[in-house]
This record gives C-alpha cells, structure tokens and sequence, in this order.
C-alpha cells in the first residue's frame, strides 16, 4: 500500500493491528480532533465524545483505508473524517434540543484550526524523526538550550557538556530539523511550517 511519506509507518503499522502503534495514533492525533471540536465550541465532555467518534470511525476503516497518491492527502482524508463526525454530533444535539442543525459557513472555523493543530502533530513528528538520526545528548542539549532556552550554563550543568559542545548540538539538530521541516513542506504544500 502507499501512503503519504509523514505517515506510512505508522499507518500500515495501525493496518496491520499493532497496538503499540493504535495508542501512538490515538496520542498523535487526538489533540488534533479536540482542538477542531474546542472550534465548534464543544465542551470538554463534547471533544472527549468527538475524538472516541473519530478514532472508532479511522480504526473501523483502517483495514480497508487505501491511499491514492495524488488524489488525496492523509491530512485531508482525516480531516473529512473529523468534520462529518463533529457535525453529526451537532446536528444530532440540535435535534435532542429541537434547534437548527446546521452549521453557518461564516463562523465556521475547522480549517483553520484543523491546519494548525496538524502542522504541531507534523512538527512534533519531525522531532521524533530528529531524535532518531541524533545521539542522545545531542537532542537533549537542541531540546533544552534551543526549544525550550534554557540558559548555556544550567543545560552544561545538567548534561555535563562545555557550552561549545551545546553550540554546536543545537546548530547541526536545528540543520537537521530543517531539512526535515522543508521535506515536509514539499510533500505538502499547503503545511508552510516555519521554525
């Protein structure tokens, strides 16, 4: 099967019933789906309710799920998946509460947020990709001196390395990151994740 490059092994591992992968799916995606539901302005309760909807939906037609290359992007498929089930449950509370089911296209704010938590996810998995080409220590000191700032001197203290050792961490991840990020970018135009 093909799948877009950012998501293949995992999905065809999630395919093919592997636990350990349906929990990376679910943790990877579910704040995804929350903050899409958090747009539509459900409550805690409602987007607990919205992302089991989704993930039972994905992982029903997981097995059957066929990626057309050039037809249709993951995110896109997803995405599709996320909004009919938030809609559903709009319509299905309106109906419950006797009001208009419908959603008004001007305050209709999925895309947008559907876009930014999927770039966080795709970021988070060009980390994880980062961190899988670099030793250790080295993605620690990128971790804690160049995402998180923390000062040269604590990170020295805590990963018993000179402040040029830190430098020098931090500019090859931040390299590495990049070439990452543009792979990513160019797979999909549409991501312009910028770090």
């Amino acid at each position: 099967m093909n799948y877009p490059a950012t998501q293949s092994s995992l999905l065809e591992r999630v395919q093919q019933g592997d636990e350990i992968s349906w929990n990376e799916f679910y943790f990877r995606y579910a704040p995804v789906i929350r903050a899409a539901g958090a747009g539509f302005h459900f409550n805690e309760t409602e987007c607990d309710d919205l992302i089991q909807l989704v993930m039972l939906k994905f992982f029903t037609h997981s097995k059957t799920f066929v990626y057309r290359k050039g037809e249709v992007k993951f995110r896109t498929y997803f995405s599709q998946i996320v909004r009919s089930q938030a809609v559903d449950m709009i319509r299905r509370n309106a109906a419950q509460k006797d009001l208009p089911g419908e959603l008004r296209e001007e305050s209709d704010p999925f895309n947008e947020i559907f876009m930014a938590e999927w770039r966080k996810s795709v970021l988070a998995e060009a980390k994880d990709e980062l961190r899988q080409r670099v030793d250790d220590k080295t993605f620690m000191a990128f971790e804690l001196y160049g995402l998180q700032n923390r000062s040269v001197e604590k990170v020295s203290e805590i990963l018993e390395l000179t402040p040029n050792q830190i430098y020098v961490a931090k500019s090859r991840c931040m390299k590495i990151l990049q070439k990452i990020v543009e792979r990513h970018n160019r797979n999909d135009g549409e991501l312009n994740i910028e770090i």
